[in-house]
């Protein structure tokens, strides 16, 4: 199969208001095939709303202008489907518990029917993405490897990046399956978000630190260091500085060198029942981490049974 041709990525003259408000000012950018452009900027400046208008999906209450073009194609009055362009966003939008071909799959046309034929397009899009053979993986470690190959070809050791600190399963793969380090945590990183998966509450992240060629993520994704549970952390000195209860969490004095700080089973369904107690989680798991993390404590673990592994710092 001949790969699709690499072309350069311009946007001619972008501009973008939201109610007579300009969240995008004119805009012209040139990225080469192979090129990484980073735009910065705080909550609500328009950083998504730009890569919405790039690839298609801008929203009717947003006014745009300017052109977008692929090579020498114009794709700015094109449909999504007809752009060829995609986001990867950093929280998971996927299906954890499908497969890469099941996610892929999920997304196919209904006019592609038939098994073989949806297993032909799905390894078809994986070749194109040099993934070939990756259908059965899990999704989330498979990306991350693929992630870590190319960093590593570009000469580049360290990535980083932000997860919810109430998911749990996100903590499992970022620091047990990959082996990645909790090193700082940011408070309302994102500001207030009122979309049904976070309900209003508050945006806290923690900052995972990957050191792509270290001994400690080798050993993880070799499965070299087996999964350990609360009480064997206890029995080599921990102690609980945040546990659950039956009435939530609940904070306790402690002063050891390694902590263990509780997470909520499935905070999404808890913000879905009981907001105020997805509330109070937020807050107390804050309240154990954020302090610890800024006096130059580590979060390098999770327990079996969902909680933290601390390391106090000096």
């Amino acid at each position: 199969m001949t790969p699709p041709p690499r072309l350069p990525l311009r946007l001619e003259g972008v501009r973008i208001e939201l109610a007579q408000r300009e969240l995008v000012p004119p805009l012209d950018l040139a990225i080469a095939p192979g090129e990484c452009v980073t735009v910065m900027g705080p909550s609500g400046c328009g950083k998504s709303t730009l890569l919405a208008m790039i690839a298609g999906t801008l929203d009717a209450a947003f006014r745009a202008s300017g052109r977008v073009r692929v090579g020498e194609l114009d794709l700015t009055h094109l449909p999504p489907e007809r752009r060829r362009i995609g986001i990867q966003f950093q929280d998971d939008l996927l299906f954890p518990h499908l497969s890469i071909a099941e996610n892929l799959a999920f997304a196919l046309p209904r006019a592609v029917q038939g098994r073989a034929l949806r297993r032909d397009r799905v390894g078809r899009a994986l070749a194109e993405a040099d993934l070939p053979g990756f259908e059965d993986r899990g999704i989330g470690t498979s990306l991350k490897l693929h992630q870590r190959a190319w960093a590593l070809d570009q000469g580049i050791d360290r990535i980083m990046w932000t997860f919810d600190p109430l998911v749990r399963r996100n903590a499992r793969l970022n620091l047990v399956k990959l082996g990645g380090v909790g090193v700082e945590y940011l408070v309302d990183f994102y500001g207030a978000m009122d979309d049904p998966l976070n309900a209003g509450d508050a945006s806290d992240r923690l900052l995972v630190q990957w050191d792509l060629a270290s001994a400690r993520v080798d050993a993880a994704l070799m499965g070299a260091e087996p999964a350990i549970s609360a009480a064997q952390v206890r029995a080599r000195g921990a102690t609980e500085l945040l546990v659950a209860t039956d009435e939530g969490p609940r904070l306790q004095p402690t002063s050891s060198a390694v902590v263990l700080v509780a997470v909520p089973d499935d905070i999404v369904d808890t913000r879905r029942i009981d907001p105020a107690l997805a509330g109070r989680w937020r807050l107390q798991v804050r309240a154990a981490l954020e302090p610890r993390v800024r006096a130059g404590g580590r979060v390098v673990g999770l327990t079996t049974d969902g909680s933290y592994v601390v390391e106090v710092g000096p």
